[in-house]
């Protein structure tokens, strides 16, 4: 359909793993200290704010289908005559089961209004009640709100879930009445930590099953550029996600790790690195992408630079990820249609070796005859980069520079919109 295929690039799921977190209470404003004055040596200091903040760049959809019997429901203040409502099961994180209860109700003279029985009592209380706002101011197909679900006993008094309603959007396997809604189920715990004088925005991933926060494992992010923000978009160097390390930022003409972080204390505690423990390859538009080494699924070892004189699309993806397989009839239709006018894609393979000579049926299957680099040649590259969504996509020019990394007023390369890019910037 025209809007959904309009609005699906912006909307597309990515897949990651769900970090694990413990969140620290806020006992007084962030202090900072210096452990030694050498400057490889030095440490930083800061605690976590009260609130957490959801993960909005990891959302789920949950399908909202009709509801006409509302005896079902039971409403502490009865709804008004006349509303389409519509019901779906929203995920609870303290369970890690789908178990809230949610309705849209819409009518044709008022906005939309979110019901969410969260505390799983059965009634949908006055409380339990949530108007939905615009999520952009020219934006009528996209209205959000922000839930708080109460975690007594936790180290933080709610966990936010925010969700967003995609009004008007149809898919082809949509039946009539329903509605899709996007909703986050994981969250951040977020502080301030003070770096050589400068108060710094940090984040780590929070779970409120666990209530643990690592600071060796998970999504973490810094805010780098000091704008008050932490970009946690694909290939962001404020955004990473550790696996059994001290990952590395860069902070201004700093480089920093988290040492450690103190649940009882509510302390987080940061050090700093020289700047050759940086590892990261930062990519940005008009940036040349760095040469490297990779296997393709027939054994033979490739470069990068081979592709020099194209266009070419870098795409880190799998056979595992849903998100993934919905791009494949794009890049089936970009790879005809464009190839002929100096188009090629890499595929970054990132399935499981023992699966390899499963993944070479599929991409036959499939019909992707472009290039594809084996999961175990490229670790380095993925991680140098810090890949943590799926798919996370990228397009070079003829001169092996960045062209695009599919952000804001870039090219696009999701979906139809991918071959509208592709015509607008190759030749004829």
């Amino acid at each position: 359909m025209p809007l959904a295929s309009h609005l699906a690039p912006r909307l597309r799921l990515a897949s990651s793993l769900a970090a694990c977190a413990i969140a620290l209470l806020v006992l007084s404003p962030p202090t900072s200290r210096a452990a030694a004055f050498g400057g490889d040596d030095a440490e930083y200091t800061g605690m976590f704010d009260a609130d957490l903040a959801p993960n909005r760049e990891d959302l789920d959809f949950v399908t909202f289908r009709p509801l006409r019997d509302l005896s079902k429901v039971k409403f502490e203040k009865p709804l008004d005559e006349g509303v389409s409502v519509s019901a779906g099961r929203l995920y609870h994180p303290p369970s890690d089961k789908s178990a809230i209860l949610a309705l849209l109700v819409e009518s044709e003279d008022a906005l939309p209004v979110f019901y969410a029985d969260l505390n799983l009592d059965g009634v949908m209380a006055a409380s339990e009640r949530f108007d939905l706002a615009r999520g952009e101011d020219d934006n009528p197909y996209i209205w959000e709100a922000t839930l708080k679900l109460q975690t007594a006993g936790q180290t933080f008094a709610s966990f936010p879930i925010f969700v967003r309603y995609l009004k008007g959007v149809r898919w082809s396997d949509m039946q009539e009445g329903e509605r899709y809604v996007q909703q986050s189920k994981t969250a951040f715990a977020r502080g301030s930590v003070d770096i050589a004088g400068k108060k710094t925005l940090v984040q780590y991933g929070y779970n409120p099953k666990s209530k643990k926060i690592s600071a060796i494992n998970g999504v973490i992010g810094i805010d780098g550029d000091g704008d008050g923000e932490i970009d946690m978009s694909r290939f962001s160097p404020e955004a990473a996600e550790a696996h059994e390390e001290a990952v590395v930022f860069r902070v201004g003409d700093k480089y920093v790790s988290t040492k450690k972080v103190d649940v009882e204390k509510n302390l987080i505690v940061m050090r700093s690195h020289p700047s050759s423990d940086y590892k990261r390859v930062e990519l940005r538009v008009g940036a040349e992408l760095p040469d490297f080494q990779f296997t393709d699924f027939k054994g033979k070892k490739r470069q990068l630079s081979e592709f020099k004189g194209k266009y070419v699309l870098v795409d880190f993806w799998g056979i595992w990820c849903p998100a993934c397989r919905d791009e494949l009839p794009y890049l089936r239709a970009a790879y005809s249609r464009f190839q002929p006018r100096g188009f090629e894609i890499l595929g970054m393979n990132t399935d499981a070796p023992e699966v390899a000579s499963q993944i070479k049926g599929q991409l036959e299957k499939q019909g992707m005859p472009w290039t594809q680099a084996t999961r175990e040649s490229i670790r380095d590259v993925i991680k140098s980069y810090r890949i943590h969504y799926y798919p996370s996509t990228l397009l070079l020019g003829p001169d092996g520079k960045i062209v695009s990394l599919n952000q804001k007023d870039q090219p696009d390369l999701r979906g139809a919109d991918l071959l509208k890019s592709l015509d607008r910037l190759l030749p004829p």
